[in-house]
């Protein structure tokens, strides 16, 4: 009786490790995705996350938003070639057949608008800016400023009446279309340039 007992302590001192072990492996293999849903991730030498996150289908969207905090992963130094490039946030773009060709150009970039940041060597911030497409056309300056680890609340307002979009309360911008079926864009990294390394950006819709 005595031995079976010391087997039964023994298999629940194993049985206890095991499950310390695998708890440990699993903390430590939890993706983004699931540890924190908020947090999108772009691996080094890609433009999007894989899969995309944080995109949807929408219906004459009035207003997008979301709360975005850039951590330190966003500082980054792609040289002075393509320093000013926007990446990009939040957005939409617009699907419709009218002014949609049919050569690969996606949709956001006939119609649509997204909010852009980049990191500032000089200011060590990140500039936002309005990034966006009417017929084809891009239209893009910047706005205002936020700091690293700072939680920033981003807009973009679509007037269909006046026909404009406003993105960060910013100089109004009008568009021509008459679309009301969108999507929503995700994080993207680029300009020309891939991501220099693993860029970490919280989105809270």
């Amino acid at each position: 009786m005595p031995h079976f007992a010391s087997l039964i302590h023994r298999f629940s001192l194993k049985a206890k490790a095991l499950i310390l072990v695998l708890g440990l492996f699993m903390s430590a293999c939890v993706p983004d995705f699931l540890s924190d849903s908020d947090w999108v991730v772009i691996e080094a030498g890609e433009h999007e996350p894989n899969p995309k996150r944080k995109v949807g289908l929408l219906i004459s969207p009035h207003e997008i938003s979301a709360t975005v905090t850039f951590d330190s992963s966003c500082i980054y130094d792609l040289g002075y070639e393509d320093t000013d490039d926007w990446n990009k946030v939040i957005g939409l773009g617009f699907v419709g057949s009218k002014d949609q060709p049919l050569d690969g150009v996606p949709p956001h970039q006939v119609d649509g608008a997204r909010v852009g940041w980049r990191w500032n060597r000089q200011r060590k911030c990140i500039d936002l800016g309005a990034y966006i497409y009417v017929e084809g056309k891009r239209i893009d300056f910047k706005v205002a400023e936020t700091t690293i680890n700072t939680p920033t609340k981003l807009t973009i307002k679509i007037d269909y009446d006046r026909k404009m979009y406003q993105v960060l309360g910013g100089q109004a911008v009008p568009f021509t279309h008459d679309k009301s079926f969108a999507y929503s864009t995700g994080l993207y990294f680029g300009g020309n340039q891939v991501a220099p390394h693993r860029i970490r950006v919280k989105i809270v819709d």
